[in-house]
């Protein structure tokens, strides 16, 4: 019932439109002479492009024919040098035609039937043209008179065939698709076959069978979703190419009984070795991290084992020995400063000379000497006079000539780490002092 009203109002359209035919198109609409023709004419051509898209030119070829050759007598003319009036004169003659092409091919879907577009669309993108020529082109052919009449106010012809163009389109688009997805799989089963493949190996070629039959379905439910068919038809192909291959060795004198067996022993070992190898790496992981952790056992004993020599030649009250990121932390315990003061007195010196003479049984590769202060006073002076005590310790220590001074850095760290309570006579005594940090080689 809708398709028959669209039928009716395309006559109805057919008759005010097609009265306007003549050698000049209706409705000119002059373009003024001071544009710009090369301007006008891109426009133009742009405006035809667009309506080709739309298929314009298969829906209303006689106006679209027309606009066209227009548009081409006024490049005929500029290339003379013609006037800019008759250059435009010419252009607006192949608007003109456009636009009734356009109105045209408005009323031609309606009369053919809405759809015709996507399905002439749908199957040129499928590869029909290609794939199929001459079905394509006797299609063509066949709306082609159709859309001819209906320029002409005929509706007849398309009131018997153009439901069945647009379903032949319809079936062109899935045959492309098909051939375009399944070609290879339908070109393998074919020559599978034509070797016996139904014969001597049948379960190899119900299987390629049934996934192209499956592919097929698929295509023909919806020709357009093609991440689907995609999947579908690459299981099919690879299934086609496994019979294929089954054939051969069948027809060598195998049974397909055999071959199957072979290809899943195959497998197994495939399978097999896949694990392996993936085991193997794991233990390579696994004894990779064992070797670290053995490195760095090892690393860390070393460490204890330097920090118990320094600890065995100095006093608890002297020093405090531990060790600290990989690092031998020597804290001197026995080496305090007056208050606001950076001078080495005799008990501090004979503490460094002991120091002095066990540093050697550490190898040490690198000695900060870091300085620490109570929080008495400005921060700022703090940190001047941890600097001064670091450097005196520096300074002591190189004189003595055991230690290269390229391996000892002096560093004030100032109030900032105190390791005892600032607000006792006795914390902020402790907190007066210098650490050693030690990287061993």
């Amino acid at each position: 019932m809708v398709f028959r009203t669209q039928k009716i109002i395309a006559s109805l359209a057919l008759a005010g439109v097609v009265a306007g035919c003549a050698s000049t198109p209706p409705n000119v609409q002059s373009i003024s002479s001071t544009a710009n023709p090369t301007t006008e004419i891109e426009r133009t051509e742009m405006m035809l492009n667009d309506a080709r898209s739309k298929q314009v030119d298969v829906l209303s070829p006689e106006n679209f024919t027309d606009a066209s050759k227009a548009l081409q007598k006024a490049k005929e003319k500029k290339e003379k040098n013609k006037s800019n009036e008759d250059i435009l004169e010419q252009v607006s003659y192949s608007r003109a035609w456009l636009e009734q092409a356009n109105a045209k091919a408005e009323i031609a879907k309606m009369s053919v039937g809405s759809d015709i577009t996507d399905a002439r669309e749908g199957a040129m993108k499928a590869g029909a043209p290609k794939f199929f020529p001459k079905e394509w082109d006797k299609n063509g052919k066949e709306l082609e008179k159709i859309t001819h009449a209906a320029e002409k106010g005929n509706l007849k012809p398309s009131d018997k065939r153009g439901e069945d163009i647009v379903k032949r389109y319809r079936e062109l688009e899935r045959m492309s698709v098909s051939q375009a997805y399944l070609g290879t799989a339908k070109d393998n089963l074919d020559l599978a076959k034509k070797d016996g493949a139904d014969k001597n190996a049948p379960k190899s070629y119900s299987m390629a069978l049934m996934k192209y039959e499956n592919a097929e379905k698929m295509i023909m439910a919806d020709p357009r979703n093609t991440n689907a068919i995609a999947r579908a038809s690459q299981d099919a192909t690879r299934e086609s190419q496994h019979l294929m291959d089954v054939t051969r060795k069948v027809n060598a004198g195998n049974s397909e009984d055999l071959v199957l067996m072979a290809e899943r022993q195959q497998r197994q070992i495939s399978n097999l070795r896949s694990e392996y190898s993936s085991t193997e790496q794991e233990l390579q992981q696994v004894q990779s991290e064992a070797e670290r952790r053995r490195m760095e056992l090892e690393k860390q004993q070393a460490l204890l084992n330097r920090a118990q020599v320094l600890r065995s030649q100095l006093k608890p009250n002297e020093a405090e020995v531990f060790t600290e990121n990989g690092k031998l932390m020597v804290r001197l315990k026995g080496l305090q400063f007056p208050s606001a003061q950076a001078t080495l007195g005799p008990k501090n010196q004979a503490l460094l000379n002991k120091v002095e003479s066990a540093l050697p049984g550490v190898t040490p590769s690198k000695i900060i000497i870091e300085g620490h202060t109570d929080s008495t006073g400005n921060p700022a002076a703090n940190q001047l006079l941890s600097e001064k005590r670091a450097q005196a310790v520096e300074n002591y220590l190189i004189s003595r000539g055991t230690i290269s001074i390229d391996k000892v850095e002096a560093i004030g760290r100032g109030d900032a780490e105190p390791v005892s309570d600032n607000n006792t006579q006795h914390g902020r005594a402790q907190n007066r002092r210098i650490d050693l940090v030690i990287e061993t080689e």
